[in-house]
């Protein structure tokens, strides 16, 4: 998909910022997020919207002008969420409360349908919501998952493997967490040769969640680019069913 011709709006995609102490060039604290994401939303033909994490209206109200989410990778996930202490190796977020907003905002888009790609912190995040745990920190061994690429197999039947095929893909990987016991309702979608999960995806299809960076190589990834392009075509049909609805019920209105 390269974007809808004519008139036809782009499904807008939502995409929260990593509230970050500095971020070159400004001042003071900015929110970020990775070019590769924003490009890969637009290469698929949605709009990216980036999300401010300290807002004060509520995940719902935020949905409610978007089309789709993408929650992507950033910092580790405090551990006391998932009952664990942090050690050595934690990397927390620079705001405090980056967990508990992206916690609630992926909420909102389980409970609401809305079409969502979640990315590496967004994976182990989307775990820990259903009640999951993490390892705090893969001991390197068969395979590198940090700063490094190796493939991934999709399991047979899942909603993944329909977007992405049952051939091996090749990832880029950049993690030191990973899932340790899979939440409720979710479904291991993907592993590395090593067993590490690389995927999960929910009991609709409104949810993908992969471990690695699609964003990284999406620009010459026919595989990774169908990240994107699953998620705003998902986008899309969700916009066209809302409005289907929103027009019946205009149409039996004015019939009374």
């Amino acid at each position: 998909m390269t974007g809808a011709p004519g008139s036809a709006r782009r499904p807008l995609i939502g995409v929260p910022g990593m509230w970050s102490a500095k971020v070159q060039g400004m001042r003071f604290a900015g929110a970020a997020v990775a070019v590769g994401v924003l490009a890969g939303i637009d290469r698929a033909g949605g709009e990216p919207v980036v999300l401010f994490p300290g807002s004060s209206e509520s995940a719902a109200d935020q949905l409610a002008r978007l089309d789709g989410v993408v929650i992507p990778g950033g910092a580790d996930i405090d551990p006391s969420r998932y009952g664990r202490e942090p050690d050595e190796h934690y990397w927390p977020a620079d705001y405090p409360g980056q967990d508990d907003y992206e916690a609630g905002l992926l909420q909102a888009c389980l409970d609401s349908g809305i079409p969502t790609l979640a990315i590496c912190r967004g994976m182990q995040l989307l775990n820990v919501v259903h009640g999951g745990t993490l390892v705090g920190h893969l001991v390197p061994g068969e395979i590198q998952h940090r700063g490094a690429e190796h493939p991934v197999t999709c399991e047979p039947g899942t909603l993944l493997a329909s977007v992405l095929g049952h051939a091996p893909v090749r990832t880029s990987s950049y993690h030191h967490q990973a899932v340790d016991r899979v939440g409720a309702g979710l479904r291991v979608a993907a592993r590395s040769q090593d067993g590490v999960v690389e995927a999960l995806e929910g009991p609709n299809a409104s949810l993908l969640a992969v471990q690695w960076h699609p964003e990284d190589l999406a620009e010459a990834s026919a595989t990774d680019h169908a990240l994107f392009s699953w998620v705003v075509e998902a986008a899309l049909a969700r916009r066209a069913r809302v409005s289907s609805r929103e027009g019946t019920n205009t149409l039996e209105e004015l019939s009374l």
